[in-house]
Parts: C-alpha cells; sequence; structure tokens
C-alpha cells in the first residue's frame, strides 16, 4: 500500500480558484445591485423630504415664500436647485437636519451656512458620499456620473396658491397637484427628458396621477 498522503493536482487546484471566482463575481454583482437599489431608495425618501420641508419652512415663515425660494437659479429646464443659500433658509427654520456654522438663535449675527455633506447645497445620496470627503466642492466629479452641481436638488412651489406647482422638467412644463415639488437627476447626474419618466433613473417626489392633464 502506498501510505503518502495524495496531494491536489494542478487541475484541481485550477478548477476550485475558478469556482472560487465564480462565486466572488457573483457575491459582487449581487452587492452592486443592492448597493444601488439602497441608493435610489434613499433618494426617494430625500426629495419626498425635501418637498414636505417646503410646507413646513412655508409655515414658519408667515405662510410666504422666503424671497430667496422665489429666486435661486437651477440649471435652464430643470428648475430651481437646492444651492447653498436655499440650504442656509433651510438651516434658520431648523429643518432637513442641516449642519451649520456655529448658529446661535439668541444672537443677531448667527452663522447658518451650511457644512458637512450640506455645504454645497442639498444633494442626492450619489454625492452625499463624495462630499464626505473634506475638500470636495461642486466640481468634484461623483463616480456614477456628473459632479456635484449635477446633483444638487431641484425644486419648484406654488407661487399663486392655487394648490398646483408649475414646474419645469426635464424641458417639459407641468403641473402637480402639490404645494412644492422636489426631484434630482438619478445616479447618472443628467436630467432626461421628462417624456421619459419610468425610463430613467431621475427620481421625483410627486405621483405621475398628480399631475393636471
Amino acid at each position: 500500500m502506498n501510505d503518502r498522503k495524495r496531494g491536489f493536482t494542478l487541475i484541481e487546484l485550477m478548477v476550485v480558484i475558478g469556482i472560487i471566482a465564480i462565486i466572488s463575481g457573483s457575491l459582487m454583482m449581487g452587492f452592486g445591485r443592492i448597493t444601488k437599489s439602497a441608493q435610489r431608495a434613499k433618494a426617494v425618501e430625500t426629495v419626498s423630504n425635501v418637498a414636505q420641508a417646503f410646507s413646513l419652512l412655508r409655515q414658519r415663515n408667515g405662510n410666504a415664500w422666503p424671497k430667496v425660494i422665489l429666486d435661486s437659479e437651477g440649471a435652464d429646464g430643470q428648475g430651481k436647485g437646492m444651492v447653498v443659500e436655499v440650504a442656509k433658509k433651510f438651516a434658520e427654520k431648523g429643518l432637513l437636519g442641516i449642519s451649520c456654522k456655529n448658529p446661535n438663535p439668541d444672537s443677531g449675527a448667527a452663522d447658518y451656512t451650511p457644512i458637512g455633506i450640506s455645504r454645497c447645497g442639498v444633494v442626492d445620496p450619489w454625492a452625499e458620499a463624495v462630499l464626505k470627503r473634506p475638500k470636495a466642492d461642486v466640481t468634484t466629479k461623483v463616480p456614477s456620473g456628473g459632479t456635484v452641481q449635477d446633483h444638487i436638488i431641484y425644486y419648484a412651489v406654488d407661487r399663486d396658491g392655487d394648490g398646483f406647482t408649475d414646474a419645469s422638467v426635464g424641458g417639459q412644463t407641468i403641473k402637480v397637484r402639490a404645494e412644492a415639488i422636489a426631484w434630482c437627476a438619478g445616479a447618472d447626474g443628467v436630467i432626461a427628458p421628462y417624456a421619459n419618466r419610468g425610463r430613467s433613473d431621475d427620481v421625483y417626489s410627486w405621483d405621475a396621477a398628480k399631475e393636471k392633464k
């Protein structure tokens, strides 16, 4: 009898390594899908929270829209952006959990300038991950597409109090039964034509059923 222990052959080792590689690849693909799904779910939550926060902002401002909310500029055809000055107004009213530079409500010189992930304005989850880097700014590229600037949340509000918000979204004018609406470009950082709703990765705070046809 041969008492020597039999070792693995080169072919057997290659088969084992191949199996491990296949399993690892499958796990990575599954993790990637889970991550994308989680980011989109967070984006849906973010735009919904922003839209709801506008109603509270109006209430806390004497039932009137602050001037900066009406004047803020967004990209052409993309509504208005939740830029730093807009984020600052929410911080002043204690909304959206925006961190500020030593806010002091008892001081006439309180500084509500946003810091942390809101230092470039209110952004979607894809840009939030990038803004955790200390030196990141609006020009910093986001791995999924675009720059931080492309991932700032957009909004529109009911200016005339008729119960509908008029907005230009993805190059299309729409009318939504809501006091305020919010949306973002999705992972790629590009606002798609609104006609492609349902086929693009853009995220909206309202249901299409609330649109006035």
